[in-house]
């Protein structure tokens, strides 16, 4: 952390009291604003109230209309019919139309652009063809048959589309990033200090009284709850598991269920080797941890909620009578982001004590900048690693996927095809009771396969300062400052 960098924050505000400002921090900075490019969660909070889709995700309502009014289905539900609200407005003035959607589909599926969630809109009709260079534009499953209309072709049906009408990585985008959609636009940014955001006002929904939204970068959690105990933060992201029981009854203290499914994964070292993994699952005391990170969730199940599963989610169990009895004298190298934080350097250390105590497993940790972690993952994973996931839709599928062949954060490279079987008859099921007996087989096929250890459910713990109102957080973890006063 830049200690200079944060002292000369302080010293250079001197407005701060005098126009009201809603700040929070970033762990990093982010490399862009383009979110049909973003690779991680972190910039998430600031591209979620820049740009906008047709839908935006509420806990209690769904899918609720932004850009848009709504869709429709035919009968066949191959077709999919979405209309946007009239009089759209980017920030600069300019007509916000079905046009930009179509363009901005095209740009993500253009390959040599490297959007990394191109595969989001892979059931669209020849899409996928289209992104491998095999067919041209004109034959790609969207057309807009006026201004305010979008209508979508699939070859089969795709229940969750909807959802992904709401993420950010699939907004429009202006060519050259110069004008905005959501609630917010930019209006300064101070390379290695802060980002600083102005209410749009061509944006029709949200509080009239919005504030100027501040962003500073401040890479430590200790450091960010000592600013927001100097009221110079009045959003603190993420406190640090130590100081829950402290702050836990206080009224400016937020606990909330998000939406992941975080895991240890077993890289190809490890692949063709299952006693080995049995051991590093069944030697971990689960409820200790449980209770050392003051977790509602229990680590060592599926963090995926109950209500998707028949009765409850899937769990592994401390138990030393499972560990296989193995000589192994090789040391195994754990590898996490440093953008997990002080929490995950210290459940690292805990896991590495663990297996050596249990199981007689020797491990090496390593922390690789978040940049970095991914590039290693993708190219040559290590024995082990600790990785987040948030689905882009609150769907079972949309978590499932995650370890599809065709994903790109299929890091435990699973080509599977009973594995395929069940995510194609997930995707097909319509009933509840058909959607939980899948969910299900998906993630027993996981477990009992050893192929990842789940962490649990997973809780955000957060401050914020009461004279805020009207932010939102949702179990995908977006913030929404739209009706923020």
């Amino acid at each position: 952390m830049n200690y200079f960098l944060v002292f000369l924050l302080l010293l250079s505000a001197p407005s701060f009291a005098a126009e009201k400002v809603f700040r929070l921090h970033l762990a990093t900075e982010p490399g862009g604003l383009d979110p049909n490019k973003q690779r991680t969660s972190s910039s998430s909070y600031v591209l979620g109230n820049l740009y906008r889709n047709i839908f935006s995700y509420d806990d209690q309502k769904g899918l609720v209309p932004d850009l848009g009014t709504g869709c429709k289905r035919d009968k066949k539900r191959t077709t999919l019919t979405c209309n946007l609200k009239k009089d759209l407005q980017w920030s600069d003035g300019s007509p916000l139309t079905s046009d930009d959607f179509l363009r901005t589909y095209i740009k993500i599926l253009t390959s040599k652009n490297a959007i990394p969630r191109a595969d989001l809109l892979f059931k669209i009709k020849n899409a996928e063809s289209f992104y491998k260079g095999e067919l041209d534009a004109k034959k790609l499953g969207v057309s807009t048959p006026d201004k305010h209309t979008l209508k979508f072709e699939f070859t089969n049906p795709d229940p969750d589309f909807e959802y992904n009408l709401s993420n950010l990585l699939l907004a429009p985008t202006k060519e050259d990033l110069t004008a905005y959609s959501g609630p917010y636009k930019l209006k300064e940014w101070k390379k290695g200090q802060k980002l600083v955001l102005e209410p749009n006002r061509l944006y029709k929904l949200g509080h009239v009284q919005r504030p100027v939204v501040e962003f500073l970068f401040i890479e430590e959690d200790t450091v960010a709850l000592q600013l927001y105990e100097k009221n110079e933060l009045q959003f603190l992201r993420r406190l640090p598991t130590l100081f829950i029981p402290t702050y836990k009854n206080r009224k400016d203290f937020y606990w909330y269920p998000v939406t992941r499914l975080d895991y240890l994964g077993f890289g190809p070292e490890l692949s063709g080797d299952e006693n080995t993994r049995k051991a590093f699952t069944y030697s971990l005391n689960y409820s200790e941890l449980q209770k050392i990170f003051s977790s509602e969730g229990k680590p060592g199940c599926i963090g995926l909620p109950d209500s998707w599963f028949p009765e409850k989610a899937p769990c592994f169990d401390y138990d030393p009578s499972k560990i296989p009895k193995i000589k192994n004298s090789k040391t195994y190298t754990l590898m996490f982001s440093a953008l997990g934080g002080e929490d995950h350097k210290r459940a690292t250390e805990w896991l590495q004590n663990q297996w050596s105590k249990n199981a007689q497993l020797k491990t090496h940790l390593e922390v690789k900048e978040n940049k970095v972690f991914l590039q290693v993952l993708q190219h040559n994973p290590p024995a082990l690693f600790r990785k987040g996931v948030s689905p882009d839709r609150p769907t079972c599928l949309s978590a499932l996927e995650t370890f599809a062949p065709w994903s790109p954060e299929n890091y435990l490279r699973i080509k599977s095809a009973e594995y395929e079987k069940i995510l194609s008859s997930l995707s097909q099921a319509q009933k509840p009771a058909e959607q939980k007996k899948w969910c299900l087989a998906g993630a027993d096929y996981l477990m009992k396969n050893h192929l990842m250890i789940p962490l649990g459910a997973i809780h955000f713990s957060v401050l914020v300062k009461p004279e805020f109102k009207g932010w939102k957080l949702n179990q995908m973890n977006q913030l929404d400052l739209s009706d923020l006063h």
